[in-house]
C-alpha cells in the first residue's frame, strides 16, 4: 500500500464510505451481520492505525540517519535554537514567578479574587463584617474565604527566644474552600475559632520539617505572641499560601486576631477596617459576570445600610492574573520588555535554522528528485523533512533547558532583603519544561515548514541531471539572503534595546543614594507582638534609644517606621487642605511614615524649606508634618506648602506642614517621583519601629551589642532585619538592577552571535557553491585581493540591508519594549551609532573568513570541481 493514501482526509473518506455500506447491509443482514461487519471495520481501523505508526517510526529512523550523516549542520542548528529556547524558558520562569503562576490549589482557574473598590483605592480589602455578609448572602460561590497576612513571634520551645514568622490569619473555611487537604491532621473546626480559649494552628510543610523533622506535629503546642496554640494539622508540601512572594509558616483562625494583637477592641467587628483578602471558588455553571452582578447588588445594599463605612464602595470580582497585573504594573512592564527581547532572539535563531535547511536542501536535491520520480508524494516528503526539523527542534529544546537552568540559577540569586524572608520562586518546574517544549515545537514550524515546502517544489528532471544545481538556485539564494538580512535587522533591534536598557540601568545604579548609607545600621523590633500596650511600646522605644545612645562607638540614633527602599513600605490616607479632588474622589493614599526628631538628620534627608521635627513635637502639642517636594507640587502647586494642613485618616485632627524635604526614592530606584509625608512618632504611636544607629566604625560591629541591649530590656522582644543600611541599598538599588543588566547584555550578545553565525554560514556556503567560478577568475588573472573583495562585498551588502531594515524596525519596536518602564525612555545617541557600527564590523569579520579561504583556492583544483 502506498503510504500517501494513509493521509487523515483519505482515511475519513474511506470510513464514511464503509459506514454507508454498513447501513445498507444492516437492513438486509440483521443485527448479527451488522455486528460482524462493525467488528471487521474496527479491525481495519486498528490495522490502519498500526500502519500509520509504522510509517511515523520509519520517518524518525530515516531522519536520524540523515542527521547523523551531517553532524556539523546538527550542531550549529541545535546550538542556535538551544540558546534562544534557553533564554526564553529562563525569562518565562521569571515571568511565571512574578505574574503568571496559578495559585497552588486544585482547579486554580475557578478561584477568583473579591475586593472592595473605591475611586481612591481600587484594591482595598474587605472588612470582616462585610465578608460575613457576602459569605451568607452569595449563592454564586461554593465558598468565600478570607485571610490576612501578618507577622507573629513564634516559639516552639518556651525556653527559646521567639522568632518572627509570617502567618496567615484565616477564616474557618479556608482549607475546604480552596479544596486543600492537609498532609497531616486536619483543618480548622468552627469551635476552634473561639478566641476565648487556646487557639488551633496549622503549620506549613516547610515549618513542620524545619522544627519537627519526621516527627508528627499534630497535638504539639507552640507559643505565638505568648499565647499557647495547639497544632492540629500540616499543610501539604505544594501549598505555599495564596501570596506570590510571602509563604506563611503558620495558619491560625481570624478570630484570634484580637488576642494576638493584644487589642482592647475586637478588630473583626470594625466595619471600617478593610484589610482582609477575600477569594471565592465559583460554582459549576456560574460565570464571573453573574457572580459580579450578584456581589455588586449585595455591595449596594451594604452601602445603603452602612453609609458611613461603605460609602462609594463597590465589590469587584477579578481573576488572579487580572489582580496581579493591575496591582503591579511595573512587573508587567519588566516582563514585557524581557519577553520581547528573547522573542526576537528566538526569531533570529529560527531564521538561522531555516537558512541552514535551505542550504542543506540544495545539497540534497538529487535525493529528493529520485524520491519524487519513483512516486513519493510531495506531502509525504514534506512530512519527512518536517520530522527531521522536529528532531532538530527537540534537540535544541533539550539543550535549551540546560541553558535555562543556568539562567534560573542566576535569577534565583535575586532576593528581597527581609526578615522573615520573602521568596521570588523562580524555579525549573513542569511549566517551564512545557514552555520550552512548546517553544521548540513552534520553532520547528517557523524554521522548518517553508524550507521543506520549497524543497519538494523542485523540478526533479533537471535535478536528476545536474544534482545540486537543479534546485532553482536563484530563488533559494534570494530566500537565504532575505533571511540573513532579517537576522541582522532583528539583531540590531535587540542590540539597540539592550543598549537603551543598559544605559538606563547604569544610570540607576550609578545615581547617588537619596539618603545616607555609610556608617549606619538598622534594626527592627516589635514589642507589640508581646502584647505591649501603646504606652508600654513608647516607653520601650524611649528606653532603647537612651541605652543605645550611650553605647561606645555610637554617634547618633534615630527611629522610623519604614526605611527607604525597604520592601515593607507604609502608606497614609491623606486629605490635603484646599486640594480639590477629581469627581468621585475624596482622599489620597501616599507613602508615609512616623519618625522621631533625629531621623531626617541621621539619614541626611535634605530640608529644602522650613524645618525638621524637634523634641518639642510631642504628644499634646500642635500636630505637625514634613512633606517632600513632590507632595507639595502635587497638592499645592501654586502655593507655599509651609503652614498648610493635611488631615491623616485615623488621627483626631489635621497636621500642619512645617517642612518640605527633597524628593527621593522610596520603594524602587526606577519609580517616578512620588509624594511622601512624615509625622512625629511622639504624636503618632506605632506598634513596630526601625532603629537606625550611626556608628563611628564599621556598622556590622554594632550588630551583637544592639541585640544585647534589646535583651537587657526584654529578652522576649524579637529582633529582626538587623543589617547595615548599605546592605539594603546594595540589594535593592544596585544588586537587582546589575543582574537585570547582565541578563539584557547577555541577550544582546546572543542576538549578535546568532546573526553573525547566519551571515558566516551563508557566505561560506556561497563560496563553496562558487568554487569553479572563483577558480576561473583566478585563472584569468584576478588577484587574491579581488577575490576577497568579491566575497566580502556580498557580506557587507547584506549587512547594510539588515542595518537599514533594523533602523526602521527600531523606530517601532523600541517604544513598545520601553512602554511603562520608568527610567528607560530612549537610547542615548551613542547607542544608535555604536550598535550598527558593531554589527557592520562583526559582519565584515564573519565574511572575511570565507573570503580569505576563497582567495587561497588553487585554480587548477577549482576548475576540476563539479
Amino acid at each position: 500500500m502506498n503510504l500517501k493514501y494513509l493521509w487523515p482526509a483519505r482515511r475519513r473518506a474511506e470510513e464514511r464510505d464503509m459506514r454507508e455500506e454498513l447501513d445498507a447491509l444492516a437492513a438486509i443482514a440483521g443485527r448479527q451481520e451488522l455486528g460482524n461487519l462493525t467488528l471487521a471495520m474496527e479491525n481495519a481501523r486498528a490495522t490502519w492505525g498500526w500502519v500509520w505508526l509504522e510509517s511515523i517510526a520509519a520517518d524518525v529512523r530515516y531522519a536520524l540517519r540523515a542527521l547523523r550523516s551531517q553532524p556539523g549542520f546538527v550542531a550549529v542548528a541545535v546550538l542556535s535554537l538551544a540558546l534562544a529556547i534557553g533564554a526564553n524558558s529562563a525569562i518565562f520562569s521569571f515571568a511565571d514567578a512574578l505574574l503568571l503562576r496559578p495559585l497552588p490549589v486544585p482547579d486554580a482557574a475557578g478561584v477568583f479574587d473579591i475586593s472592595s473598590t473605591t475611586p481612591d483605592d481600587p484594591f482595598e480589602g474587605i472588612s470582616y463584617p462585610d465578608y460575613r455578609d457576602l459569605r451568607e448572602k452569595s449563592r454564586s460561590f461554593t465558598g468565600l474565604l478570607a485571610y490576612r497576612l501578618t507577622t507573629l513571634a513564634a516559639a516552639t520551645d518556651p525556653a527559646s527566644p521567639a522568632q518572627v514568622r509570617f502567618a496567615a490569619l484565616v477564616s474557618d473555611n479556608y482549607f475546604p474552600a480552596l479544596e486543600v487537604t492537609p498532609a497531616l491532621g486536619r483543618g480548622f473546626l468552627p469551635e476552634e475559632s473561639d478566641a476565648r480559649g487556646g487557639g488551633a494552628a496549622v503549620l506549613s510543610y516547610e515549618f513542620w520539617r524545619e522544627y519537627w523533622g519526621d516527627r508528627p506535629a499534630t497535638g504539639s503546642t507552640l507559643r505565638l505572641n505568648g499565647i499557647v496554640f495547639t497544632v492540629v494539622g500540616v499543610a501539604p508540601r505544594e501549598f505555599t499560601g495564596l501570596d506570590q512572594f510571602v509563604r506563611p509558616s503558620l495558619y491560625v483562625p481570624l478570630a484570634m486576631a484580637q488576642r494576638l494583637a493584644g487589642a482592647a477592641a475586637n478588630p473583626l467587628e470594625d466595619r471600617g477596617q478593610h484589610n482582609l483578602v477575600v477569594k471565592g471558588r465559583l460554582r459549576s455553571g456560574v460565570t464571573r459576570e453573574r457572580a459580579q452582578a450578584e456581589l455588586a447588588a449585595i455591595g449596594a445594599a451594604l452601602e445603603r445600610e452602612y453609609p458611613k463605612t461603605n460609602h462609594n464602595r463597590h465589590v469587584a470580582v477579578r481573576t488572579e492574573l487580572d489582580r496581579r497585573v493591575e496591582q503591579r504594573p511595573q512587573h508587567l512592564a519588566l516582563i514585557k520588555m524581557l519577553m520581547g527581547l528573547v522573542g526576537l532572539i528566538l526569531i533570529i535563531a529560527c531564521s538561522n535554522a531555516a537558512n541552514l535547511l535551505l542550504a542543506r536542501a540544495r545539497a540534497r536535491s538529487r535525493e529528493i528528485a529520485i524520491r519524487l520520480s519513483i512516486g513519493a508524494g510531495r506531502l509525504r516528503l514534506v512530512r519527512q523533512l518536517m520530522t527531521e526539523s522536529l528532531l532538530v527542534a527537540l534537540g535544541g529544546g533539550a539543550v535549551g533547558l540546560v541553558f535555562a537552568y543556568g539562567g534560573i540559577l542566576l535569577l534565583q540569586t535575586l532576593s528581597v532583603p527581609s526578615d522573615p524572608p520573602t521568596v521570588l520562586g523562580v524555579e525549573l518546574d513542569w511549566r517551564v519544561v512545557a514552555f520550552g517544549a512548546l517553544a521548540a515545537l513552534a520553532s520547528c514550524v517557523i524554521f522548518g515548514l517553508a524550507p521543506a515546502w520549497q524543497t519538494v517544489r523542485m523540478d526533479f528532471v533537471p535535478a536528476l541531471k545536474d544534482g545540486a544545481r537543479g534546485t532553482g538556485g536563484g530563488r533559494h539564494t534570494l530566500g537565504r539572503d532575505a533571511l540573513v538580512a532579517a537576522q541582522i535587522a532583528l539583531a540590531m533591534v535587540v542590540l539597540i534595546a539592550a543598549g537603551m536598557f543598559l544605559a538606563g540601568f547604569r544610570k540607576m545604579v550609578a545615581a547617588a543614594p537619596d539618603f545616607r548609607i555609610d556608617h549606619v545600621i538598622s534594626m527592627d523590633t516589635a514589642p507589640a507582638l508581646l502584647h505591649y500596650t501603646p504606652q508600654q511600646t513608647m516607653a520601650f522605644y524611649r528606653q532603647l534609644v537612651d541605652r543605645v545612645r550611650g553605647m561606645p562607638g555610637v554617634a547618633d540614633v534615630a527611629m522610623t517606621e519604614a526605611l527607604p527602599l525597604a520592601p515593607a513600605q507604609t502608606f497614609m490616607t491623606v486629605v490635603p487642605e484646599g486640594y480639590e479632588f477629581p469627581k468621585g474622589h475624596e482622599k489620597a493614599i501616599e507613602f508615609g511614615a512616623a519618625a522621631d526628631a533625629g531621623y531626617l538628620r541621621v539619614m541626611r534627608v535634605e530640608i529644602l524649606r522650613g524645618r525638621a521635627f524637634t523634641e518639642d513635637d510631642r504628644a499634646g502639642t500642635r500636630r505637625v508634618a514634613v512633606v517632600n517636594e513632590q507632595f507639595a507640587k502635587t497638592y499645592w502647586p501654586q502655593q507655599d506648602a509651609i503652614g498648610k494642613r493635611v488631615r491623616i485618616e485615623g488621627e483626631d485632627g489635621p497636621s500642619e506642614v512645617v517642612g518640605v524635604a527633597k524628593t527621593g526614592h522610596y520603594l524602587f530606584v526606577n519609580e517616578p517621583p512620588a509624594p511622601y509625608v512624615w509625622v512625629p512618632y511622639a504624636q503618632h504611636s506605632r506598634a513596630r519601629m526601625t532603629l537606625i544607629v550611626e556608628s563611628a566604625g564599621a556598622p556590622s560591629e554594632m550588630a551583637a551589642p544592639l541585640r544585647d541591649v534589646v535583651r537587657s530590656i526584654d529578652a522576649n522582644v524579637p529582633v529582626f532585619n538587623l543589617r547595615p543600611v548599605a546592605t539594603l541599598y546594595e540589594s535593592r538599588a544596585t544588586g537587582t538592577w546589575l543582574q537585570l543588566l547582565q541578563m539584557v547584555g547577555t541577550m544582546g550578545l546572543i542576538a549578535l552571535a546568532l546573526a553573525t553565525t547566519g551571515l558566516y554560514g551563508l557566505v561560506a556556503y556561497t563560496v563553496s557553491r562558487r568554487v569553479k567560478e572563483l577558480g576561473i577568475r583566478v585563472a584569468l588573472g584576478a588577484g587574491r585581493g579581488d577575490v576577497v573583495w568579491l566575497v566580502e562585498r556580498r557580506g557587507l551588502l547584506l549587512a547594510g540591508a539588515g542595518i537599514a531594515g533594523g533602523g526602521a524596525l527600531t523606530a517601532v519596536a523600541i517604544p513598545m519594549l520601553a512602554a511603562g518602564f520608568h527610567g528607560v525612555e530612549s537610547a542615548p545617541a551613542t547607542v544608535y551609532v555604536l550598535a550598527p557600527l558593531a554589527l557592520l564590523v562583526v559582519c565584515a569579520v564573519a565574511s572575511y573568513v570565507p573570503a580569505r579561504r576563497a582567495a587561497r583556492l588553487d585554480a587548477l583544483e577549482a576548475l576540476r570541481e563539479e
